[in-house]
């Protein structure tokens, strides 16, 4: 066999595998913020796929979710469609219960073996993190990776300063899936802010009117 081929074959053997990103929220609904922050994302850090996950029943804003799971499911698969790299996952929607992030994570290195995770959260909910179930094991096992959202410092507490963190760039997107709710609640066209085929189901179904 040629030496070439052999370390050829070496290489791949001992060349990590990409991580799989991460993308966890309510999506009700996904908007191009979202997208562009997990575009950047997988580019940036070279990912093997990015996984949006939409919430069950996210266990700090149990009351803040307007359409079905199913429905927001489906808003997600048609905004994704398409797009090289972006997968949707219904895993915390068919989970009972609250959905904890160190549950979902655990799933998605049981699925994907020997890839690492990289965790994306918008700089808003790095003050919070200490207070998620069993965060300590959630660090463990990810890289958290913080996109800047306006508004909210970058800053890292100190109780998590000894994790796997990375910034990126990424978007200064300032308006949230509930501010879009108002807008089409009120009547506005949210076109720009919110895939087509996503607005189109959910104006079909009268899901924020």
């Amino acid at each position: 066999m040629p030496h070439r081929t052999c370390s050829g074959s070496l290489s791949m053997a001992f060349r990590r595998k990409a991580p799989i990103g991460v993308l966890g929220g309510s999506f009700d609904p996904v908007h191009f913020g979202h997208l562009a922050i997990a575009r950047l994302a997988l580019e940036h850090f070279d990912l093997h796929k990015m996984l949006f996950i939409p919430a069950g029943v996210p266990p700090h804003k149990p009351d803040t979710v307007c359409a079905a799971a199913g429905q927001r499911l489906a808003m997600l698969k048609l905004a994704i469609s398409g797009q090289p790299g972006f997968a949707a996952w219904d895993i915390e929607i068919r989970r009972p219960g609250k959905s904890y992030t160190v549950d979902t994570l655990t799933a998605v290195k049981k699925r994907f073996p020997g890839r690492d995770t990289y965790f994306i959260i918008g700089s808003d909910n790095l003050p919070e993190i200490t207070t998620w179930h069993r965060y300590k094991a959630l660090l463990s096992m990810t890289t958290l990776c913080i996109a800047h959202r306006p508004g909210h410092s970058m800053r890292v507490p100190r109780a998590i300063r000894g994790a796997r963190i990375l910034r990126f760039p990424s978007p200064e997107w300032g308006i949230s899936s509930s501010r879009i709710r108002k807008l089409l609640a009120e009547g506005h066209s949210c076109r720009y802010l919110v895939p087509d085929s996503a607005l189109r189901y959910a104006a079909a179904r009268n899901l924020y009117h």
